[in-house]
């Protein structure tokens, strides 16, 4: 589901066979990655290439991820964002919240 990798103290985080980020999935997701944002690190990058659908559930997650990032003193980012995903996140406004590179 997530590929996890250290770069520069930095988690970069990939998502594979996961085209939805959705309320199947992302309660599983937001656990392993908040648990991450409590390790001492520079911050989490979440590559979005892969991921064409995210619901109210996944977003919900997104925020909790990034608000516990922000808690712990991190950095939180979103890489690669698909058009799809993309699209969705302006729809609702969080592209002008996370940081995307």
């Amino acid at each position: 589901m997530v590929n996890i990798n250290q770069v520069d103290g930095e988690y970069h985080v990939s998502f594979y066979n996961t085209p939805k980020l959705n309320i199947i999935n992302s309660k599983e997701i937001e656990a392993q990655l908040i648990d991450l944002t409590k390790k001492e690190s520079t911050g989490l990058v979440l590559n979005l290439s892969e991921v064409k659908f995210i619901d109210s559930y996944g977003f919900e997650s997104l925020l909790n991820i990034y608000r516990s990032a922000k808690m712990n003193n991190s950095s939180f980012k979103l890489m690669n964002v698909s058009n799809e995903a993309y699209e969705l996140l302006k729809l609702v406004e969080l592209d002008k919240v996370f940081e995307l590179a």
